[in-house]
């Protein structure tokens, strides 16, 4: 469950209500090398969603991945900010953790039975995180070695790249497992969407299942997910767009992306749907199809690959996507 699972888990929230808060407001410090992990979120008690199965397939021994190449072109994905002192009682943490000066925000989490199957994962053990990050630690609380808002053991994840994701396993005082994967997604420029789902997240030729599940019962979390019925070759023109198309920062806050609605964003939008990619090492990997071509990976906020075209319309309309206009 990333920031925006919390947000609409509550039913009914606006993603665009969370997103929205960190662009309004005024200017404040940035801390340039690990960024800060405050985010805004609405008052209310979130439900964990429910999560389907995945199907478990032999994991890589170790990780020999090559590091992901961060060029200076393409999408800048900036530093998270800080909220001021007098908003932290208002605000609420995602999970955190800085390693070797580079701030990894939450991911996908997994507890109890999904833990135990995603455990064999984890590969070098690289230190303990502290826990000791809440939103009113002050710039120092983000230079100890392992700052984080989690306590727990810092891990490499098999087959992906220290650089972009690490993991932390943590086991409570009931005993309960819990292991926690958090990307490095801030700070850095994208500008094909093979710069993350293939270089990063290594998507082609991984995908054991795929699912997905209507936006209004994400959004109300009713469940209701559902196998997907695509063919190969829809699939497979599917990817090749995905990885070809540049990523665009979809934060027009002078242009309202409905044209007749101020102040509209691309979230206020009905007309999407949400797929499940099962990874063949038992992992999950969200994705937000919006109507327009715009494909989303559930942390990354507002930057979305943009694919108009036959290739989008296929996936969009074979796993839910609607096309609703009274809205």
């Amino acid at each position: 469950m990333n920031a925006l699972d919390l947000l609409d888990a509550i039913g009914g929230a606006e993603d665009s209500d969370l997103l929205l808060a960190q662009k309004t407001k005024k200017k404040r410090r940035w801390i340039p090398w690990a960024a800060a992990a405050c985010l805004l979120l609405a008052v209310g008690v979130a439900t964990m969603r429910g999560r389907p199965e995945v199907i478990t397939e032999p994991i890589p021994e170790t990780n020999t991945l090559p590091a992901p190449v961060n060029s200076e072109t393409g999408v800048w994905i900036p530093p998270i900010e800080l909220p001021k002192p007098e908003e932290a009682a208002m605000a609420d943490m995602i999970a955190c953790v800085v390693v070797d000066g580079n701030l990894y925000t939450q991911g996908e989490t997994c507890y109890d039975e999904d833990a135990a199957r995603v455990e064999p994962l984890l590969g070098e053990k690289l230190g303990d995180a502290t826990g000791t990050i809440d939103c009113f630690s002050d710039d120092s609380e983000y230079e100890k070695p392992f700052a984080s808002t989690l306590a727990g053991e810092v891990y490499t994840v098999q087959g992906y790249d220290a650089d972009f994701r690490v993991a932390v396993r943590n086991v409570d005082s009931e005993g309960r497992l819990s292991v926690w994967f958090l990307d490095h997604l801030n700070g850095i420029y994208l500008n094909t969407g093979a710069d993350l789902f293939e270089t990063r997240l290594h998507l082609r030729d991984r995908i054991s299942s795929i699912q997905w599940q209507a936006h209004s019962d994400w959004d109300w979390n009713r469940g209701g997910i559902q196998d997907a019925e695509l063919s190969e070759e829809s699939w497979s023109a599917f990817l090749d767009a995905v990885d070809t198309g540049e990523f665009v920062n979809a934060w027009q806050p002078d242009e309202p992306f409905y044209e007749g609605r101020p102040n509209s964003s691309i979230y206020d939008t009905p007309n999407q749907t949400h797929l499940f990619l099962m990874m063949a090492d038992g992992s999950r990997v969200e994705l937000r199809l919006i109507e327009g071509g715009y494909v989303g990976y559930a942390p990354l906020g507002w930057y979305f690959v943009r694919i108009p075209g036959e290739a989008f319309d296929a996936i969009y309309n074979a796993c839910g996507g609607t096309h609703l206009t009274d809205w």
